[in-house]
């Protein structure tokens, strides 16, 4: 796993989704402009108008979020971990063999990227998932229920 590739893929995803939120954001305020010729003459155009206001108000927190998360993946660094903790790349083993990989980086979503062959999901720290392994060495395992997989989990590798 090549872990500055990967970063360099999630900053880029990010900074996309923050480019898509400030067009959309920009369209929301467009149709709530409320002035002079454009006044809403019924209470479904005035609802329209409100509609488009809470719109851009998600879409600014939104933003803010990823641009915390920017923020967060520029001072997390590439450095190997010891551990699960921000900035890990994850590798676990089911106890019948299933084995996923998982990186643990602000703003993670469930994206899933392919760095080098292998399957990577871009997780955060409120994921379930995370949540059991956080702080755990390689050679730990957890007990998880992941899809249908109920189980022990071995942490087999972490970077």
């Amino acid at each position: 796993m090549d872990k500055i590739e990967l970063l360099q893929a999630w900053k880029a995803h990010l900074v996309s989704g923050l480019e898509r939120a400030r067009t959309s954001q920009g369209s929301a305020r467009q149709a709530m402009r409320v002035d002079g010729d454009n006044r809403p003459a019924n209470r479904g155009e005035r609802a329209t108008v409100t509609s488009q206001g809470y719109l851009t108000q998600g879409l600014t927190q939104r933003m803010e979020a990823l641009e915390e998360a920017l923020d967060l993946l520029d001072r997390v660094g590439s450095e190997p971990r010891n551990q699960v903790v921000m900035g890990a790349l994850v590798q676990i083993e089911h106890e019948e063999g299933h084995i996923l990989r998982f990186a643990l980086l602000p703003g993670g979503d469930a994206t899933a990227f392919s760095i080098g062959g292998d399957p990577i999901l871009v997780l955060s720290p409120q994921a379930p998932l995370v949540q059991a392994f956080l702080g755990l060495r390689q050679g730990d395992v957890a007990e998880v229920t992941l899809s249908a997989r109920k189980g022990d989990w071995e942490v087999l590798g972490i970077g």
